[in-house]
């Protein structure tokens, strides 16, 4: 297997790479004191990464390097940017450097006019106004500063989205005026809505203004800002970013990479994701609960990383030197694993297309109607993510759709489910209506179906109050999901696939209330459960209520083109290379007892005797696995080509050709 993909630029074509941060600060007195071109040289050398991302500018605002724009940190014995650039020139590998943006508290100390305010007047600490000339007259001028002197070849900037907030400082109040608008104060004023959109435009604008900046002095110096047009801004591209990317969360990063791997691939830019190399139980930050940051096990990062391997993506680590500059070795020999692990499924993983055959809507006019301003999560993610979880520990490969990507390619997937999700347009309802009426299977949750969509559903809002807890009947037994839940009425030609239970007896307990209806509509249907399932299942992961969403989905009677025996701990994922069907099996178990206390994967308890069926109706020309070693069998019949595997350990690739 090859890649055949034309590289845009250097980032199309960099696989691994590292990620080194220290957020500089006024208490720091040894920066780049131990550091050498030699020692990186040696150090990055066991890694062989094909990009290095180094230290230069963090939230605090101060440089590790000599800036003459801005505020270089008083620790600074020498410059560890030089080093790295020099280092990196020897190696042949491109630089990056980790850069804060929005959030710079230096700046705010030197320049308070450029603190965002908060509804109250109170200036922020750390968070600059999108207004004020904090862009145009600090960042601008250091990252031209930093092109200049040192030729980087990319910016990552961090404290982007995740740090803005609303700001209602006269500037910001004048403008959103000048647009026909009154600021209001907070979450049911009139007005609220737009005056988020406005902020979270003048966030798009910050970026473009510095990415069109450093384009006009290197244009192939990329520019990245973190975790722009991720699950946290589902929105279509606009902003001149080079690529995208993100670090997910420090413990369970598989969860967040299952979810941002999916919301990546499906934005058309090139993308990478990073692990934390390092945990710790409890609270983030170190000063903060019992325990200190721990580096992880090879095997866990590679468990965690599958995610991101498996979508197509390229990989990052996130590794922190000694204030120093030192980097320990036995942290690069941990690294250096985990890029083999990497590099011995490129062949089988880079630049691959997505084959999945179901999708997970994703959509901007609920997301951002529900989230914590302007770009966070709040509870806003957790029916989205509860259906991507459901679908794929039920073994469907399962893909994470905009409302743009969706609105162009719903079509691929026989089945999509659309979450919880409010706010539904005219436009995206239609053509949820036109898939359906060709042959399409449209999941549809939450209690506001039946008021918001009855058109789409088939089924209207009993008077009757929503109920704050109900019991799903699952074989012959019954699971509780929290509400609110809403009586319907069926519309005629509308059936009932379920009632819920007001108890846990199945015959004495049974309401007349439907949980889920049917609805077939031309050579499809729609199927509406009316309560937030996918929100109960994101918060507790039941067995049995994962057994009633695979019921349901199975009484569907999807067309599958490749379904997958196997314990929930399998994961599988269809991608495509031309002809090639590539078919990802991660182990997303654990072989120890995981908890809050307990949060690192020392070992994985392999899934054994996994039977895969494909339905086509030629025998391939062959099948083969990567990394190789892995023990299996095919064998074609009756159109159908059926692989038994002996046992998954953490990732393997199966090329059907």
């Amino acid at each position: 297997m090859t890649e055949s993909r034309q590289p845009r630029h250097w980032h199309d074509d960099a696989f691994f790479g590292i990620h080194y941060d220290q957020h500089a600060g006024v208490e720091d007195t040894v920066l780049g004191a131990e550091l050498s071109v030699d020692h990186l040289v040696e150090r990055l050398g066991r890694v062989r990464p094909d990009w290095v991302q180094c230290d230069c500018k963090g939230h605090p605002g101060w440089t590790s390097w000599p800036t003459g724009v801005g505020s270089t940190s008083p620790g600074v014995v020498r410059d560890s940017l030089a080093m790295y650039r020099e280092a990196t020139r020897r190696l042949g590998i491109r630089l990056g450097v980790h850069y804060s943006g929005v959030w710079d508290s230096r700046a705010i100390e030197l320049h308070p006019d450029w603190a965002r305010l908060d509804a109250e007047g109170r200036p922020d600490p750390n968070m600059t106004c999108p207004l004020s000339a904090y862009t145009a007259e600090l960042m601008v001028p250091q990252m031209i500063e930093v092109v200049d002197r040192y030729d980087v070849d990319g910016f990552w900037v961090d404290g982007e989205n995740w740090a803005s907030r609303p700001c209602w400082c006269d500037r910001c109040r004048s403008a959103f005026a000048s647009e026909g608008g009154e600021a209001p104060l907070g979450p049911g004023d009139p007005g609220w809505a737009g005056w988020l959109a406005f902020h979270r435009r003048l966030f798009v604008e910050h970026v473009r203004a510095y990415a069109d900046a450093v384009h006009a002095r290197k244009p192939d110096c990329l520019i990245c800002s973190n975790w722009m047009y991720s699950v946290r801004q589902p929105d279509a591209v606009e902003a001149p970013v080079d690529y995208l990317s993100g670090d997910f969360t420090w413990a369970w990063g598989a969860d967040r990479a299952a979810a941002e791997a999916r919301m990546l691939d499906a934005q058309g830019r090139s993308w990478d994701l990073m692990a934390w190399g390092f945990t710790k139980t409890g609270p983030m930050r170190p000063n903060e609960g019992r325990m200190p940051w721990v580096v992880k096990p090879a095997l866990h990062l590679q468990q965690e990383v599958s995610e991101v391997l498996s979508q197509g993506g390229s990989i990052m680590v996130y590794n922190q030197p000694q204030r120093t500059g030192w980097l320990t070795g036995w942290h690069q020999d941990v690294i250096a694993e985990l890029a083999d692990f990497c590099r011995a499924r490129r062949s089988a993983c880079f630049h691959t297309e997505t084959a999945s055959e179901a999708a997970v809507l994703h959509l901007a006019g609920h997301y951002y109607a529900h989230n914590d301003p302007l770009f966070n999560f709040g509870d806003a993610n957790e029916p989205l993510e509860g259906a991507l979880h459901a679908l794929l520990e039920t073994h469907r490969s399962t893909d994470i759709l905009t409302e743009a990507a969706a609105l162009e390619r719903m079509d691929r997937y026989p089945l999509v489910v659309v979450p919880e999700q409010t706010n539904l347009s005219p436009r995206l309802i239609e053509r949820l209506l036109g898939y359906v009426e060709h042959g399409g299977t449209a999941i549809l949750s939450g209690a506001h179906l039946a008021a918001e969509v009855p058109d789409l559903v088939g089924a209207d809002a009993e008077e009757a109050p929503a109920h704050p807890l109900v019991y799903l009947p699952s074989g012959e037994r019954a699971v509780g999901a929290f509400g609110p839940w809403q009586p319907v009425r069926p519309r005629a030609g509308t059936e009932l696939l379920t009632h819920w239970l007001a108890q846990q007896e199945l015959e004495k307990d049974a309401t007349e209330h439907p949980a889920a209806t049917l609805r077939h509509l031309g050579q499809g249907s729609v199927v509406a459960v009316h309560g937030p399932i996918f929100r109960n299942y994101f918060a507790g992961h039941y067995p049995v209520l994962r057994e009633f969403v695979d019921a349901l989905v199975e009484e569907l009677a999807v067309p599958w083109r490749v379904t997958l025996e196997a314990s929930p701990a399998a994961e599988i994922v269809l991608r495509r290379r031309g002809e090639t069907l590539l078919v990802n099996l991660i182990n997303r178990g654990a072989e120890e007892t995981l908890s809050p206390r307990r949060s690192i994967a020392v070992g994985l308890r392999p899934v054994r005797n996994l039977v895969l069926r494909i339905r086509r109706e030629r025998p391939p020309r062959s099948v083969t696995v990567a990394p190789e070693g892995t023990g299996f069998r095919w064998q074609h019949r009756d159109g159908e080509l059926r692989i038994d595997i002996e046992r998954l350990d953490v990732h393997r690739v199966f090329a059907i050709e």
